[in-house]
């Protein structure tokens, strides 16, 4: 990721810079797809300000923080930026049953040829952890698994996608359309 750091009206240190740019980086581990970061330090009077324009690689994010000292501008904006991108990030791997999985899905609950309950899934499904599910997955070949949660009981369905790599997303209720 490319950090640009400019400063107005006064300087930092460069112990600060290095905090500042540290910090910035740091933000990777929340979204790995970061392309470019504009870091702007001012200081207004006795306002410190620090403002960070993020670039990933489908959006822009930014943050802007006042406060009495540069440290605590500087935390501000990151933790701000944090929050952003765990949110972006949510939203990108939250989505909706695709039409083929939620008739797999739908054949899978029929096959004991009873009627369940949307909500709730078949005692005879197995209860594993998303990370055995993720391995099943992976050694299977397989492109989709639909399993029960160990820890929560909730439905969910472990999926690969076209490079390669295995997410897990928690199923929805959904009806079926007749043809």
């Amino acid at each position: 990721m490319k950090v640009t750091l400019s400063v107005r009206h006064g300087d930092v240190p460069d112990p600060l810079r290095a905090h500042t740019e540290d910090g910035v980086a740091g933000l990777s581990k929340y979204f790995d797809r970061l392309v470019e970061a504009d870091i702007v330090l001012d200081q207004e009077n006795h306002r410190h300000i620090a403002e960070v324009r993020l670039r990933t690689s489908n959006d822009t994010h930014f943050a802007r923080t006042e406060a009495a000292d540069w440290r605590t501008a500087i935390d501000g904006t990151i933790g701000k930026l944090r929050r952003q991108l765990k949110r972006h990030k949510s939203k990108l791997t939250r989505r909706s049953l695709t039409r083929v999985e939620r008739e797999q899905l739908f054949r899978d609950q029929m096959e004991g040829d009873v009627a369940h309950d949307p909500n709730v899934a078949p005692l005879d499904w197995d209860r594993i952890s998303s990370r055995e599910a993720i391995a099943r997955l992976e050694t299977s070949g397989e492109e989709v698994l639909v399993f029960v949660d160990a820890q929560d009981g909730a439905v969910k369905i472990a999926r690969r996608d076209g490079e390669g790599s295995v997410s897990v997303v928690e199923a929805e209720a959904f009806e079926v359309e007749e043809h």
